[in-house]
């Protein structure tokens, strides 16, 4: 029997996931903060989906955590064949009127987990024959946003670990996929970021926009199709691929005015 893990997997994008691979008949190992949301989103897998739920809260910034993770899931007999690293955070403001404690909780989840929760379990994937790993980044990898420098910086870092790792990976059964999805409105502060934009055009807003289950839908095909990478929607895939062209004193210029509004 095996299973997949998503990390994260309380809310948002993580929990749309989980409730994606549960309704294709896939066993899921819900790790996120332990919060009455984790407990909330197991329990409503198993009333709308006929799939086995395990769940750990844990916060996986914490010493040692990604480690603690893969001990558990071995010790409950769990037989991960597709690890989803979801779990992530940002913020926003001028670089210096942030906490550098703040920075670096950013980095330890976004970063520091998702390497060492793929180290932890690589030889496990590898020991099933075939798997699946899933790594959740942002189409800010390709544009380093003035306001968001830490955020879209470890974003970057996400796109080309899995991009790195899905090489050494080419010649056996598992796939790295990341996705790069745009915005994304999974609460209500996500909903107010994207409201700060309201004057630069509304039309253009809903072609960026997703909603997660739309998201999730898009993460999980791509990935058992073993796509490379996965952006959802046409706006968001059309500017990455544009921006490409831009000069960088031009593109950066335009962003710092585009996303003055976090400033």
């Amino acid at each position: 029997m095996y299973h997949t893990l998503i990390t994260g997997a309380s809310s948002g994008i993580g929990k749309a996931i989980a409730m994606e691979c549960a309704s294709r008949g896939m066993n899921v190992v819900l790790v996120a903060l332990d919060t009455p949301e984790l407990e909330q989103t197991a329990d409503a897998i198993r009333k709308t989906c006929d799939v086995e739920v395990n769940y750990l809260g844990i916060d996986l910034t914490a010493p040692n955590a990604p480690e603690m993770v893969y001990q558990w899931s071995c010790q409950a007999g769990l037989n991960i064949n597709i690890l989803i690293n979801n779990a992530g955070m940002g913020n926003s403001g001028l670089f210096e009127d942030n906490d550098i404690a703040e920075y670096l909780k950013i980095i330890e989840l976004n970063n520091r987990s998702m390497v060492e929760l793929t180290y932890y379990f690589f030889n496990h994937l590898k020991s099933n024959g075939a798997g699946h790993i899933l790594n959740v980044s942002s189409m800010e990898a390709t544009l380093p946003l003035p306001y968001k420098a830490v955020y879209t910086g470890s974003k970057s870092f996400i796109y080309a670990f899995s991009l790195a790792i899905r090489e050494e990976l080419r010649n056996s059964e598992i796939s790295v996929t990341v996705l790069c999805p745009g915005p994304v409105i999974t609460n209500q502060q996500g909903f107010e970021r994207i409201e700060a934009h309201k004057n630069k055009g509304k039309v253009l807003r809903d072609m960026m926009i997703a909603y997660p289950e739309l998201v999730a839908r898009k993460a999980v095909n791509g990935m058992l199709k073993g796509k490379r990478v996965v952006i959802p929607k046409v706006a968001p895939w059309t500017i990455v691929k544009l921006m490409k062209f831009v000069p960088t004193g031009i593109k950066m210029n335009l962003l710092e005015r585009i996303f003055r509004v976090y400033k």
